[in-house]
């Protein structure tokens, strides 16, 4: 839903979150022009803090999207979520569906490629030491690219994720960015 309302709110993708327009055709609602500077940096805020771990992804049962962004400090973000949220939860949930069907096909041996990724880098399953996780999150993305957001969080579109030579070549070098020591 972050990603529809910052392509509905007429974010360009090369300034906020990953520089990629989604798979679908969504219609700006700022006109051509660039979105206004509040919910840009609104948007980079929240995508911030989503990509982060600082905020949970998924609303609590009593608030709404809008009403969940309008009471963390986004209004601008809140009342484009409040216009379109029937058409935002829609689109996330089309794509929840699509991933929850077609993901068998390919989830499996991307982990396993990232476990291979990670065991030739020298990060191993060692008990002793720190717990450190990387989050692998699939967007219906335009471009089979991948983006390290975070400490260790990696946007990939679901194209990268079922071409498992492009997986490997945009996954590797984030695992020695996440690892530098290993």
């Amino acid at each position: 839903m972050a990603l529809y309302l910052r392509e509905l709110g007429g974010v360009d993708p090369a300034e906020a979150g990953p520089n990629c327009r989604l798979n679908s055709v969504i219609k700006n609602r700022h006109g051509t022009g660039a979105a206004h500077g509040q919910f840009k940096q609104e948007w980079s805020a929240w995508w911030g803090a989503l990509t982060s771990g600082e905020t949970a992804a998924e609303n609590t049962p009593e608030q709404t999207l809008h009403e969940q962004l309008d009471h963390e400090g986004y209004p601008a973000l809140a009342k484009l979520a409040k216009a379109h949220y029937g058409q935002a939860t829609l689109f996330a949930q089309q794509h929840a569906e699509e991933f929850v069907e077609k993901s068998i096909n390919y989830v499996p041996l991307r982990l396993d490629e990232l476990e291979r990724i990670l065991l030739d880098h020298g990060v191993d399953h060692d008990t002793t030491a720190p717990q450190q996780q990387i989050q692998l999150i699939d967007m219906p993305l335009d471009e089979p690219r991948a983006w390290l957001t975070g400490r260790a969080t990696i946007v990939a579109s679901t194209s990268l994720l079922q071409d498992s030579k492009a997986f490997h070549g945009f996954i590797q070098p984030m695992v020695t960015i996440i690892f530098p020591g290993a």
